[in-house]
C-alpha cells in the first residue's frame, strides 16, 4: 500500500515536468537592427505534427498582438508553423521586446507553449547628446586673392582697350576695304550728327557710283554704269532722277534747291542691298 501511495506522489511531482517538456522551439530570422515597417518571420518547430494541433487555438492573422506587432500571415509546414510579424509602433530609443507567447492546443487536449523571443527594435527619433554642448563656429580660412585680382584688372583692362579700338574702328578707323555703297551708306549716316558740308550727301553717292563704273559718271554717260554694274539696272529710274536733279544743283547758277538728303540716304541703301548680292 505505502508503494502505490509513493508510486502515486512520484508521478504527481513528474507531470508537471512532462508538461512543461510541450515547449515549442522558437527562432527568429532576425533580431537586431529591427525598424517600424519591418517584418519577421518567426519559426515554431512543434514537438508534434500540426494534423494534431485544434487549428481553432492558432493565433488570428490580420490582427495586432502587443504594442510592437501586427500579424500578417500564419503557416502550417508539417511539424512547424512559420508566422510573419511586421513591427507597427517606434520607440523612443532602442528596445527589447518579445514576440508573444500562446499555446497551441492538441486534439487531445493537451497543450504546447509558444515561449516570447526577445529582439531589439531601434528608434527613427533624433539622439539627443546632453553631455555634448554647443560648438562655436570655426574661424572661417581667408584664401589669398591677389592673384585672382591681377588676372581680373588684366581682363578688364584688355576688355576696355578692345572696346575703344572697336569703337575707334567703327567711326571710321576702319580698314578702307569696303564696296562703294556700303562705304556711302557709312558716311550718309555719320553725317546725321558730323557736321558736313551741305553738299556733301550728293558727292558722297556720287562718289560711290564713279568707284563702281570705274570712271567718273555723269547724267549722259549712264550706261556706262549699268554695263559695268548691271545688278543696278533693277534702280535706273531712280539712278536717273538721282542724276537729273545733281546736274541741276551742280551744273546750273543761282540754283537753290539741292538732291533731299532723305532721297539720297535711301537710294545709297538700295544701292548697298543690290551690291551685296555680287
Amino acid at each position: 500500500m505505502m508503494k502505490r501511495i509513493l508510486l502515486i506522489v512520484v508521478l504527481s511531482c513528474l507531470a508537471p515536468i512532462i508538461l512543461a517538456e510541450q515547449i515549442a522551439n522558437v527562432t527568429l530570422d532576425r533580431a537586431w537592427g529591427l525598424l517600424i515597417g519591418d517584418e519577421i518571420t518567426v519559426k515554431i518547430e512543434l514537438p508534434v505534427m500540426t494534423s494534431e494541433l485544434d487549428v481553432s487555438s492558432l493565433p488570428e492573422k490580420d490582427a495586432r498582438y502587443d504594442t510592437w506587432f501586427y500579424l500578417k500571415t500564419s503557416e502550417l509546414k508539417a511539424s512547424s508553423l512559420w508566422l510573419t510579424y511586421q513591427i507597427v509602433n517606434v520607440p523612443i530609443e532602442n528596445t527589447v521586446v518579445y514576440t508573444p507567447e500562446f499555446n497551441l492546443r492538441q486534439l487531445n487536449d493537451e497543450w504546447i507553449t509558444v515561449p516570447a523571443m526577445p529582439l531589439t527594435i531601434g528608434s527613427l527619433l533624433p539622439k539627443e547628446d546632453k553631455n555634448s554642448a554647443a560648438k562655436p563656429d570655426h574661424t572661417p580660412m581667408l584664401i589669398d586673392t591677389s592673384a585672382i585680382k591681377k588676372k581680373l584688372i588684366g581682363f578688364v583692362i584688355i576688355a576696355a582697350l578692345s572696346s575703344l579700338l572697336l569703337f575707334i574702328w567703327h567711326i571710321g578707323w576702319r580698314p578702307t576695304q569696303r564696296k562703294p555703297f556700303a562705304q556711302a551708306s557709312y558716311e550718309l549716316s555719320r553725317s546725321r550728327w558730323k557736321l558736313a558740308a551741305t553738299k556733301q550727301p550728293a558727292r558722297v553717292l556720287h562718289t560711290a557710283f564713279n568707284r563702281t563704273a570705274n570712271t567718273i559718271v555723269v547724267h549722259a554717260d549712264l550706261e556706262v554704269l549699268f554695263k559695268q554694274a548691271p545688278w543696278l539696272q533693277p534702280l535706273q529710274d531712280e539712278i536717273a532722277a538721282f542724276y537729273q536733279s545733281s546736274s541741276a544743283y551742280f551744273f546750273t547758277e543761282n540754283s537753290e534747291q539741292e538732291p533731299d538728303k532723305d532721297l539720297v540716304t535711301k537710294l545709297a541703301k538700295a544701292c548697298r542691298a543690290k551690291e551685296k548680292l555680287t
